[in-house]
């Protein structure tokens, strides 16, 4: 016979239960950023187990609480430390952990400058977040990461870009919904900020925090990669009067005003050596800046993006490419210096006819000639204004000359005839229709 035991089904209940809960998040210390902390070196939190469900993955996870410096609000996270894990990124903020840039920025930077292995596309439907999540933390705990690591040049983009400096202004007090409506009466005692709130249509005022960890409709990184873009094109109209970009050369100078360190060219190679062989080095102590020659694009290209902003000789740099010169230009003027040529170009004045006498003044430098050399070079002029049947001695052309007239025209003489025609021969001539040469079958008559 069978008999129903009450406690196997109890015991069910608690193995069923156990297990969903496995799937909670229990932890000890939130994965936090430094301005989310505050300037207090001293915080007390308040944990509380499975207080609340990610609003990533909607798991419950343990919640931590605390206020964010002396002048700080009270902050909590908002994400669980798993989903925080798998992007690397602040658990209240949501802002990268390294680089301290929105998801949107810093995935745009990868994809971008070829680290799209360091890329990780979290899944959205329950199912397939909870098994990445479950293999993400094994990695985890294995000591091993599913991400892949970023390329030189893109680290190099993200440093320049990186904020890192603690901005605790964002843990300010949130704002008083009395005073906006007037009635609020505590005074300097009310714990909100008594300012007017912004426009409800600004873009800053309508953030999500899953699609901040997504990288979707983020207004902060949609700002922050509007001002890269400008400074991007404020970069390229440097070189828009005619400059090309440099291959493989890069320009470099002091920050500031001089005097400038006593650089030298042992000083740049070893700090440019690592980013690829050099070709030269030309260095100008003097004016606080220095050339430099790679073999290959790519590698002034690193050295640009990691090098820019960065310390020589404790002084800050400034890293950009190197203009390469004109065609026939033999050194490149700075911006806003004038060379010996551009200065005081006025009006070129037209040359004299054929046959006939410049009246420009003679340039400084050009030694006028004896009376005697002038008097011989006159009567030259004089024989062949005579005997030459060209032009006359004032320079115009006689009738009937060959000699074109100023101001150019076709030249109805000998030039285009065939040869040994007469001049009553009014058809020209043309090398196509000659029966002396061959391939024709035209009489040129």
């Amino acid at each position: 016979p069978f008999y129903f035991d009450p406690n196997i089904q109890i015991m069910a209940a608690i193995i069923k239960r156990d297990d969903n809960k496995q799937k909670w998040e229990d932890t000890e210390f939130p994965l936090v950023c430094e301005t989310c902390l505050g300037d207090n070196p001293y915080i007390r939190m308040t944990k509380e187990p499975h207080g609340k469900q990610c609003q990533v993955c909607e798991r419950p996870f343990t919640v931590f609480a605390w206020q964010a410096g002396t002048k700080g609000r009270l902050k909590r996270v908002e994400i669980c430390k798993s989903c925080a894990q798998a992007k690397n990124v602040c658990q209240v903020c949501i802002y990268d952990m390294q680089y301290g840039l929105p998801v949107k920025v810093r995935d745009k930077i990868l994809k971008e400058y070829g680290g799209g292995g360091a890329l990780t596309a979290v899944p959205q439907s329950m199912a397939n977040r909870s098994w990445y999540t479950a293999q993400q933390e094994r990695a985890l705990a294995q000591g091993e990461n599913q991400v892949g690591d970023a390329n030189a040049l893109a680290i190099a983009k993200l440093e320049e870009m990186a904020n890192m400096q603690p901005r605790y202004e964002r843990n300010m007090a949130k704002l008083c919904s009395f005073f906006a409506k007037g009635e609020c009466n505590r005074g300097d005692n009310c714990p909100f900020r008594h300012e007017m709130p912004r426009d409800r249509n600004d873009p800053m005022v309508k953030q999500n925090t899953k699609n901040r960890f997504y990288g979707q409709s983020d207004p902060v990184a949609n700002r922050i990669l509007g001002r890269q873009r400008r400074k991007e094109e404020e970069d390229n109209k440097v070189d828009e009067d005619g400059y090309d970009k440099a291959r493989a050369t890069l320009y470099m100078r002091f920050q500031g005003d001089a005097p400038y360190p006593a650089m030298t060219e042992a000083d740049i190679r070893d700090k440019f050596y690592s980013f690829g062989e050099i070709v030269s080095v030309r260095a100008q102590p003097e004016k606080g800046q220095a050339f430099v020659e790679f073999t290959q694009p790519d590698a002034a290209e690193l050295a640009i993006a990691s090098m820019n902003k960065k310390t020589l000789l404790d002084r800050p740099l400034y890293v950009k490419w190197a203009r390469a010169p004109k065609r026939g230009e033999v050194a490149v003027k700075k911006r806003g210096e004038e060379t010996a040529t551009s200065k005081h170009v006025g009006m070129k004045k037209p040359l004299a006819p054929p046959g006939g006498v410049s009246r420009a003044p003679i340039p400084k430098g050009v030694v006028k000639p004896p009376a005697h050399v002038a008097a011989m070079i006159a009567a030259r002029r004089q024989r062949k204004g005579d005997g030459g049947g060209g032009a006359s001695a004032s320079g115009v052309p006689r009738p009937g000359s060959r000699l074109p007239r100023p101001g150019g025209g076709p030249i109805r003489g000998g030039v285009g005839r065939r040869p040994g025609a007469g001049a009553a021969a009014g058809k020209p001539y043309y090398p196509s229709a000659d029966p002396s040469r061959l391939g024709t079958k035209t009489d040129p008559k």
